[in-house]
């Protein structure tokens, strides 16, 4: 019965060499092809091509836009951009007014001298505008 287990042929096998063999043949046969001066013609002009029609697509997507009154994707970068530049500017004027209080002498006479004299009183009151 071991004679019989040993003659059987190894499916596995050879299907493993053809398929080892056939990648070989399909690698061999695409490096030739992508390898000629044809094949980098066509790529190129396949590239052209793409690339058109992503130009003509952001245009029509940009008048769309536009036409439907939502900002583009260019306009909510450019947005974005003067949102930091706000924020660059705020957070320098921050910097500017914490140097300048840390500058400030201490108490109140800074406080006091700031503040405009009052020249008028307030109408009203006790000290009677209403018993004339």
């Amino acid at each position: 019965m071991s004679t019989n287990e040993t003659s059987a042929p190894d499916f596995s096998e050879a299907w493993r060499q053809w398929a080892t063999q056939s990648e070989r043949q399909w690698n061999e046969f695409f490096n030739q092809m992508m390898g000629t001066e044809e094949f980098s013609q066509s790529l190129g002009r396949n590239l052209d091509v793409f690339l058109h029609f992503q130009k003509t697509m952001n245009e029509a997507m940009g008048s769309f836009f536009t036409a439907m009154n939502v900002p583009t994707r260019t306009d909510v970068l450019a947005l974005g951009d003067r949102m930091l530049a706000i924020e660059n500017r705020l957070a320098a004027l921050e910097a500017q007014l914490s140097a300048a209080l840390a500058n400030a002498p201490a108490g109140g006479a800074a406080s006091k001298a700031a503040r405009p004299k009052r020249t008028k009183r307030p109408a009203g009151g006790s000290e009677g505008g209403s018993s004339n």
